[in-house]
């Protein structure tokens, strides 16, 4: 990925995991971001001075952190300086997911699941529209927060409706332990972590 600075970097993912999950832990932020706690404490502090974020709570097990207007407006600058203005590297990514579908694949037409609903989630959909392959639909985790119920005219569901329907690939744009998919007793379902290749 082309070298933004690595503040913008930080306030972006923040805005984007506050935005859907206002529950989120500055611990599970550090762990999806590779930073110490006290870094993203300092980042979270610095973008409720600015405004960007809102705070709720007083208990440190129960804080909700609240994207503002202004929050929103600054995720969505950032999300253009990302995506919009290097068309190059987004057609290089679009490449690349086709290519990792089909070496984990092998070529062979298989149906297709992505767990997550972000950007990311969004390229690989396109990927997969591009390949004509057939799509199972978005998925998240029991517990997560939906923002819509649907992405491209797909129903978003709970990971746990994957069971039992067959072979698939589940393309993973989100983090998802293993605890997680142990949990979900999925079978039948093949693995291939995207967020590993293209975390920002």
């Amino acid at each position: 990925m082309p070298n933004y600075p690595k503040k913008e970097i930080t306030d972006y993912h923040i805005l984007k995991t506050v935005e859907n999950d206002p529950s989120v832990s500055q611990r599970r932020l550090s762990s999806q971001m590779e930073l110490n706690v006290a870094s993203v404490n300092f980042a979270l502090q610095r973008l409720i001075k600015k405004g960007l974020i809102r705070m709720v709570g007083v208990n440190p097990r129960r804080i909700k952190y609240y994207i503002t207007p202004n929050g929103l407006s600054e995720k969505t600058q950032l999300a253009y300086r990302f995506f919009g203005r290097n068309i190059h590297f987004y057609k290089e990514v679009r490449n690349d997911i086709e290519a990792r579908i089909i070496k984990a694949t092998n070529g062979s037409k298989t149906r297709i699941a992505i767990y997550g609903i972000d950007e990311l989630s969004e390229i690989t959909y396109m990927v997969v529209e591009a390949m004509r392959w057939k799509f199972a639909g978005f998925f998240i985790a029991e517990g997560s927060k939906i923002t819509n119920k649907d992405l491209f005219g797909h129903k978003i569901q709970k990971l746990e409706a994957l069971k039992n329907t067959g072979q698939c690939l589940l393309l993973l744009t989100d983090e998802l332990s293993e605890e997680m998919l142990s949990d979900s007793d999925l079978k039948n379902i093949d693995i291939l972590n995207l967020l590993s290749y293209y975390k920002y």
